[in-house]
């Protein structure tokens, strides 16, 4: 059985469309959400998924304007939220962020013409695949785009799944979704990476394993009381 989880929903424009659109989520199937903000998520919001049976999910997205940015920005997060992502920009901060093991997600623009500029290459597949760092995909990107940019844009992203795949370089598949009309189901959401020669269980296994694997690692690591992976500050029995 199958644990569905979107690590990608956006700040919506309108403050009361977050709420319909977690609601949403439920409905579609999914068992966890991430919802990117530059804050961790309220008790409200906490409460309202409990309620709902989804298991809110704390995500940062960094826009550093430079390599150096991005490392002060990483010092100043990285404990406080499970998932962080870095929206690259630039190849140096691209290449920064692929071989530091701080980032989890490599995001990259929407635009083809903007993207085929820092596209995932062979470079940063490597030194991510060294920092177990993931290629995120988000669908909404290329479902704004008319046609000819959607074709284009998802010519770029069949190579950066190539690469990904040549490397060892987890993919993790999201909607990046900012309204209820952007979001799909989780098996129509895998079908899409069919345009991008990505299997049905390839694909499900992007927006289901590969994402909780991610998630569950990082909240032992913030867990109390560690220190490295396998090893833990161990309470002693109170006397």
């Amino acid at each position: 059985m199958r644990r569905f989880v979107d690590l990608h929903l956006r700040q919506p424009a309108a403050v009361d469309e977050l709420e319909g659109m977690l609601r949403f989520a439920a409905e579609l199937g999914y068992s966890g959400v991430a919802v990117a903000s530059e804050r961790k998520p309220p008790e409200e919001l906490r409460r309202l998924c409990r309620e709902l049976g989804i298991d809110l999910i704390s995500r940062v997205d960094l826009r550093p304007r430079s390599a150096r940015d991005l490392t002060a920005s990483l010092r100043r997060v990285r404990r406080r939220f499970e998932v962080v992502a870095v929206d690259c920009r630039s190849k140096a901060v691209a290449r920064q962020a692929a071989k530091d093991h701080r980032v989890d997600l490599l995001d990259f623009p929407a635009s083809p013409s903007a993207r085929a500029k820092v596209w995932f290459d062979r470079q940063e597949a490597s030194l991510a695949s060294g920092a177990n760092c993931a290629h995120e995909i988000n669908t909404s990107d290329f479902l704004r785009l008319g046609p000819t940019a959607g074709a284009k844009l998802l010519s770029i992203i069949r190579r950066e799944v190539e690469n990904a795949e040549r490397h060892g370089v987890p993919v993790v598949l999201s909607s990046g979704a900012d309204s209820r009309l952007l979001m799909r189901e989780p098996r129509a959401l895998a079908a899409l990476l069919d345009l991008v020669g990505v299997g049905e269980e390839e694909g499900l296994a992007m927006v289901s394993s590969v994402p909780w694997r991610m998630v569950e690692v990082n909240r032992g690591k913030l867990a109390k009381g560690f220190i490295a992976p396998g090893v833990r500050v161990v309470e002693p029995d109170a006397c």
